[in-house]
Parts: C-alpha cells; structure tokens; sequence
C-alpha cells in the first residue's frame, strides 16, 4: 500500500511539474509575442513620422523603402523594429506594412517571434502654403553692383508695388507713379522726370531709399525728409507727411530651386502623367541629369496648342459639357461619366462649384449650383468639368475649344515653354511651373477675364495663381531674357526669372514680377494687385511644402 501511494503521488507530482512548465512556457511566449506586436506598433509609427516630416515628400515612393529586404530598421533592447510602403500615385495613398521581431524565449537559434501590421494612409497633395517671402508683392528687380542696377527708359501706367534691390535710375521725362517705391541703393532721377507728382497727396508715391538721390545732375544728398527739390514727391506710409523715407527693409534675395523641383515636381521628369491625352509635355529626355540651365527638351513646348490635352498625376477625372448651361439650370449633360464616382461629388465648371446630387454613371446630372462660396454663371458648350473634390497631386490640361488651361501643383519641364496662338486665354487653379530652359507669350493668359482683357478688379491672387519660374537665356526669347512678353498682350500672375523679364509694347501685367532686372518698352501697365499672403505651394523663396498626411486607416494584422 505504501509503495502505491509513492507512485501515486510521484505521478501526481510529475505531472503538477510538466503542467508548471507548460503553463510558464505558454506565459512567456504569450508575453513575447505581445513585444513583437508592441515592436510592429513602434515601427508603424516610425513610418509615418518619416512620412508626417515636412521637409520629406510624401507624395513619392523614395519616401520609404519598398520591399522588407530594404526596410528601415531599427534595434531595441531584446528585438527589432522594421518598416516599408509602398505607393499609389493614382489614389495618393500608402500601404504601411511594419514587422515587430522578438528573441524567441524557447533559446538561442530559435527564430524570433514576428508579427505584422499593416495600416492604409491617405495623403493630400498641398497646392498652396501662407506667404513667406513678402517680395511676392513687388515688381522686383534684384541686380545689384552697377552705376543704374535698374533703368526705366518709358513711363510705367498703373500703380502696383515696386522694390529695387539696388539703384534705380530714371531716363528724362520718366513719370514714375507706382503706389509704392522701395530702393535699396540710389535713385538717380533726370532731366524731367519724376516719382509721383506734387499736385496732391494722392498722387504722392510712397518712397523708401537707402542711399542717397539726386535731380538732374545735380548734388547727391542722402535721400531722407521732403525731397521734392530733386523730383521725388513722397509721402510717408501714414499719408500725410511729405518725406521720402531713408529706412529700407531688407528682405532675402528670391532664389528658385530648380534641383529640388526637377526631383519633386508633379508631373515633371520623375513622375510623368498618370492619366494623359493629347500632346502632353515632354518633361525630360535624359533623367536623373539635370541641365542646369536650357534643359534637354530641345522644343518649346506650347502650353495653349490647337489640340485639347490632359496631363495629370494621382486621382480625379474629367469631362466637358455637350451643351452650353446658364445661370439657373439645375441639369448638366457632359461627354462622358468615366472616372466620377457613384456617390455624391464636387464638380467645377470655369470658377463655378457645383454639388452633383444625381445621375451617377450617367452623362445627364443633377447638379447645386454655386457651393463652395462660387457664384452660379453661364457656361459654353465643350468646357471642361473637373472632378473638383478630387485631389491629384498635379495638373496641366488644356481645352482647346474654349482656350482655358487647368493647372494644380508643382510641374517641372526640363526646357522651355510657350503661349503662341495670339488669343486671350484663362487658366484655373493654382501652381508653379519650373521650366529649366524660357518662357515666351505670343497670347494673353488671365486668371479671369472681362471682355478682351484680363479682369483686374475681379481677381483674387490669394485663390488662383499661376507662377512661371524660369531659368533660361536667350533662343526663343531675347539673349539676356528669361521671360518675354510680346508686344499688346496680357499676363496675369507671377513671372520669376533667373535674367531678365522683357514687356513688349502696350502690354499690361497684373501681379508680381522677380527678376535679375525688369525692361519695360512703351505704355507698359502694371496693374495694382491684391496684397498676397497665400502662394502656390512650389513658389520661389518660399519654405517648400509638398502634402499633407490623413490619419491611418484600414488596420491588419
């Protein structure tokens, strides 16, 4: 009996051990295997700081490693982070996949213990950003080191603002009555001419000058108090004190950084269209080579041909009207329904935002006019709908029919650019376009228009603004220019060239100019524009700014 007992007990005993074991074996792998997720967790939020970091491009795939073979990686004490994604430029969304690895608590040369996450990330593309740079509210000619840095041989019409970094000399007769002067050097004014005119204080220009003016050949004399001797008729910022002020405030010379663009542009040369029609551009030949001045697209291409084409990167769709539409109809009929959602969506039709209630899949639609703070207007046959709550990462299409160009983001073309078919053109949208090589206008190009001419007291800068940035010299354009705009024709937005920017004859312009200097020919009128405190998102001398980052959805693992 007593041996039965012992063995009893000796089994009972046993296996309370194995079952101990077993259940202490089961408590640490459990444990583990939390760490490894706890690891996976770590390395999804390692992922998207680097996608949330501003100074990173969210918007493309060299953002993250790929592949779990070239997944970032980091150790901590006992296991390993590891992340990767991967891209859709045509949903702008990434697909995070993070692996949490754990040393494995059964010993050495086990393998770790792994668990996966996996989370969905939608990004907004940004197509503007708050101004950085207040020179984007200037004529600017930034040439210094020179007797006349800046020479105005014509009078100017038109009172927007004007900022020369060095020194200004006026030719006899000049009448200069921008709205505001600032000159970093010496104004030289001669026989004759004049900034602003004595009769009353409205015509009076605000006058900043740093070093010292003088009439005719006259004295030099430091350029501060009442100046009207020497034919500077100022007034001072509180509008009653006549005085040129001797204060200048400096501001940081604009550079572009076309290095940067070339990489980071959509479309541009490494990232071409991925929905296209049409004579799209050619945005580079030889990429990654970047030429750093001329480009190696050898033609220029027309920004405003006789042929439609789209060129878009990332999601959004596109149509045109089969009939023309007034004010008040609540039904629009277009060419096709391809690429618009099933659901409720944002159209827009010129600068009218429309809600589409009904006929989803169908070309017949019912439609809400004027949302989004737009206002209800008639529209011709053959405009172009966009897919107006859709976000691609960029745009350049052109409808041909009714000469209207729809830009969005930051497009680099690596060479020059055009607008030659002698017409009043419009554009839609806000963006900036990098061109390694010219710009030439044989065409007006207005934001709105009225008329034959650009509409100057109906645009905003603030909400629609296209930015030609260009680095060039001569071939299509005069040598020593960037941008020329030929004789009688309009531009209205912003020019920034790397040399020279040359008006023709009669031609008006309406918002900011940068440029090496500014060659003005006869009856040129600078129009005054809006003060500008929101840019497109890729404007020169302003911090760059490339997408915005939705919260992660969609989790597995």
């Amino acid at each position: 009996m007593s041996i039965g007992m012992l063995a009893v007990l000796t089994i009972a005993g046993t296996t309370m051990v194995a079952y101990t074991s077993s259940n202490a074996r089961s408590a640490s792998l459990s444990k583990t295997n939390e760490l490894a997720f706890s690891l996976a967790e770590t390395g999804l939020n390692n992922a998207i700081a680097v996608l949330s970091n501003p100074s990173n491009d969210a918007l493309e795939q060299s953002t993250l490693p790929s592949t779990e073979a070239t997944a970032s990686t980091v150790a901590y004490e006992g296991g390993t982070a590891k992340w990767y994604g991967i891209f859709d430029p045509s949903k702008n969304r990434w697909t995070v996949t993070a692996i949490g690895l754990y040393n494995n608590p059964t010993g050495s040369g086990v393998a770790q213990v792994r668990r996966q996450l996996t989370a969905q990330v939608p990004v907004t593309p940004v197509y503007d950003k708050s101004l950085d740079n207040p020179i984007w509210n200037y004529l600017y000619a930034g040439h210094t080191g020179s007797t006349c840095d800046q020479s105005l041989s014509n009078n100017i019409s038109g009172t927007s603002r004007m900022y020369i970094a060095g020194n200004l000399c006026l030719s006899p007769n000049v009448q200069l009555a921008q709205s505001k002067v600032i000159v970093g050097g010496n104004l030289d004014v001669s026989n004759n001419a004049a900034v602003g005119a004595n009769t009353s204080l409205s015509t009076r220009v605000e006058t900043y000058v740093g070093g010292n003016c003088r009439y005719s050949v006259g004295s030099w004399g430091a350029c501060s108090g009442d100046q009207d001797a020497r034919r500077i008729y100022s007034k001072l910022s509180d509008g009653t004190t006549v005085a040129v002020n001797h204060t200048v405030t400096p501001v940081d010379p604009p550079t572009a950084d076309f290095a940067q663009w070339y990489e980071h542009a959509n479309p541009g040369p490494s990232q071409n269209c991925t929905t296209a029609s049409g004579p799209t551009p050619t945005f580079d030949t030889n990429y990654p080579t970047r030429e750093a001045v001329g480009g190696s697209v050898p033609t220029s291409f027309d920004l405003t041909p006789a042929t439609s084409y789209i060129c878009r990167v990332g999601p959004g769709a596109s149509t045109t009207l089969t009939a023309a539409i007034n004010a008040t109809q609540t039904s629009v009929t277009v060419a096709s329904a391809t690429g618009f959602p099933s659901s409720q969506f944002k159209i827009r039709i010129d600068d009218e935002v429309m809600t589409v209630t009904g006929g989803y899949g169908t070309t017949t639609w019912t439609v809400t006019r004027a949302v989004s703070s737009t206002t209800a207007a008639s529209h011709v046959a053959s405009q172009t709908v966009l897919w107006d709550d859709a976000t691609p990462s960029g745009e350049l299409s052109w409808n041909a029919t009714t000469k209207s160009l729809t830009v969005k983001g930051t497009i680099f073309i690596d060479g020059s650019a055009r607008v030659s078919n002698g017409a009043l053109n419009t554009y839609n949208g806000q963006a900036t376009l990098y061109l390694s090589g010219t710009f030439r206008a044989t065409g007006s190009l207005c934001a709105t228009v009225s008329g034959s001419t650009c509409n100057v007291a109906g645009w905003n800068p603030n909400s629609e603004m296209l930015t030609i940035v260009a680095n060039g010299n001569g071939g299509q354009v005069n040598a020593g220019d960037s941008i020329q705009i030929d004789n009688n024709y309009w531009y209205q937005g912003a020019l920034f060239a790397t040399n020279i920017v040359e008006f023709g004859n009669n031609v008006n312009v309406d918002g900011p100019i940068v440029g090496s200097q500014i060659l003005l020919s006869n009856n040129l009128t600078t129009n005054s524009f809006p003060i500008i405190d929101t840019v497109p998102a890729g404007m020169p001398a302003n911090r760059k700014v490339y997408a915005q980052l939705n919260p992660p959805e969609l989790f597995a693992g």
